[in-house]
């Protein structure tokens, strides 16, 4: 691992210190000569040493940090190759293949790299194996996890939002690619999914000073945390929704009207969640407990599945997975444009409670 600049300098003052010749070299100005030149030094050293660092991560091939690198570093129809069966053209370049940008200028370039996020993994067999199970059931657990194979989750940018790569025709190029270039023998599953599904529930005590809440909707929020769930269903469809009569300005600031700490803070915290990173709750909380207005955010359910095909009927039912402390959505991200977030909001008048 490369070392801090700081620490560098360090060794280096403390050979110099060894030097009885360099004694004379003791200004203490910040800017003196010698101790710029130190500095110069120091950061030379640490940027050889970032280099080494990403090479020998990098290098060995065919490890996940390998297959990552190359994914990243796709560029989707770049120099055709007539005499290709897939229609790139792939050199050997610096000890790796890479693709002929020979006459691209740095936008063509960087334009043509669609893998802008990418998750590389595998299951060992010690990770499924149960010493205690049968022959079969072991065989059964091999498979069923698909051990050995190594999983490759890619996500592109459209409009600065995640996004999955174009299916068919870029995810069929690159899987191609990966086919040219990985070991032979090596099974890899590719794979470039919609945004997972995500439903939050929360009750959130806000500060009724601070964050707009309609009177009259008061009392819908109190029968949401004090009537079941089970029972609102049968009410609300007998009746028409409560919800829908709600006034869309609940949860906004007062001072201004168009912030919503609560949703805003929700949105903010899963848009920078890593790609392929798990959804903590804990997280979540934490991240509107520091949101403007808020005292005591409550997360009270979650609900989350994969995505549907366009074509297919939009899952209104995703998995309950409130029980989990934390989860990685199966695209590796979640579609946040799809995001449903119900949010009861109640003041925070607990000094005026009886007790």
């Amino acid at each position: 691992m490369a070392r801090t600049i700081a620490e560098i300098q360090k060794e280096i003052l403390d050979e110099k210190g060894k030097q009885p010749s360099l004694e004379k070299l003791n200004n203490d100005s910040k800017t003196a000569i010698w101790k710029l030149w130190i500095n110069i030094v120091a950061t030379a050293i640490w940027v050889h040493e970032k280099i080494v660092e990403k090479n020998a991560m990098i290098s060995r091939p065919h490890t996940l940090n390998w297959y990552r690198e190359q994914a990243l570093n796709f560029h989707y129809g770049v120099s055709l190759d007539p005499d290709s069966s897939n229609e790139m053209s792939l050199v050997w370049r610096d000890g790796s293949y890479q693709f002929d940008t020979t006459g691209l200028t740095d936008s063509e370039i960087e334009d043509s790299k669609i893998i802008k996020h990418c998750a590389v993994s595998e299951i060992d067999l010690e990770t499924v194996l149960n010493p205690d199970s049968k022959p079969k059931e072991i065989l059964s657990d091999y498979f069923h996890n698909k051990v050995g194979v190594v999983f490759i989750k890619v996500a592109t940018v459209k409009d600065e939002k995640i996004s999955r790569i174009d299916v068919p025709n870029q995810l069929f190029a690159f899987k191609e690619y990966i086919a040219k270039i990985k070991d032979a023998g090596n099974q890899v599953y590719i794979s470039s999914d919609q945004g997972d599904i995500l439903k939050l529930s929360l009750n959130v005590y806000v500060d009724p000073l601070s964050i707009y809440i309609n009177p009259k909707d008061l009392e819908y929020y109190q029968s949401k945390i004090s009537t079941p769930d089970s029972v609102l269903g049968l009410i609300e469809a007998n009746e028409s929704n409560p919800k829908d009569d709600l006034d869309p300005s609940n949860g906004s600031l007062i001072s201004d009207s168009d912030v919503f700490p609560v949703l805003d803070a929700i949105k903010d915290h899963l848009k920078n969640i890593e790609f392929n990173g798990a959804f903590v709750k804990t997280y979540l909380v934490d991240a509107v407990q520091k949101a403007q207005g808020i005292k005591i955010p409550i997360l009270t359910k979650v609900q989350t599945d994969a995505a549907t095909n366009p074509s297919d009927e939009p899952n209104t039912s995703p998995t309950d997975v409130t029980k989990i402390e934390y989860f990685i959505p199966r695209a590796g991200y979640f579609d946040l444009e799809n995001l449903e977030v119900e949010v009861n909001y109640i003041p925070y008048t607990f000094y005026r409670d009886k007790q």
